[in-house]
């Protein structure tokens, strides 16, 4: 299953409790201290459930996960889901 932006955006406000009204894809969300590691593990769970697949532990590094626009180019390359 794809992860759409607006799914993205939807999760990081209702169960993290973050503001996205206004933050661009590009935004870094960990770097910037938006979301913490404890947010960060809630985050990986929810895609893992979502997207149907296991995240490697390798993998959990800023250039995947510092951006709505990485998670979801993360997950596209993961799942083999493009536009």
């Amino acid at each position: 299953m794809a992860l759409t932006e607006e799914a993205l955006r939807t999760y990081l406000q209702d169960e993290l409790g973050i503001d996205t009204a206004g933050l661009s894809a590009d935004a870094p969300l960990f770097s910037s201290g938006l979301i913490d590691s404890f947010s960060l593990v809630s985050l990986l769970a929810h895609i893992e459930q979502t997207c149907g697949f296991k995240i490697g532990s390798s993998d959990v590094n800023l250039d995947n996960f510092d951006s709505m626009a990485r998670v979801r180019a993360y997950v596209e390359a993961m799942t083999g889901s493009g536009h």
